[in-house]
């Protein structure tokens, strides 16, 4: 008989059912591994775009004609600018 109520004690502390904590504000909220992630997303995102950017800028502001005469020499051929120059690719090495 002594076991029985030691049993029931027992069974009865294991149906307590602890309340959730709630935060009361969002500054007094808990640390959330989703924040984490997310900062690390956002800086993941940063990164990439950042890393996009300079080869477009590079591009963009590259002087990829191969010497200084090629304007007058283009000028001199074409003065009306209607003609579209043809290479040799075999030139170049390719």
């Amino acid at each position: 008989m002594a076991l029985r109520g030691a049993l029931q004690l027992s069974r009865l502390r294991m149906m307590k059912i602890e309340l959730p904590e709630f935060s009361k504000s969002r500054f007094a909220r808990r640390a959330n591994m989703m924040d984490e992630d997310r900062v690390k997303w956002y800086n993941w995102n940063l990164a990439c775009i950042v890393l996009t950017a300079v080869p477009l800028t590079w591009m963009w502001t590259v002087n990829y004609r191969t010497c200084e005469e090629v304007e007058m020499i283009y000028r001199t051929m074409d003065p009306m600018g209607t003609l579209k120059f043809k290479y040799d690719l075999k030139l170049f090495g390719s």
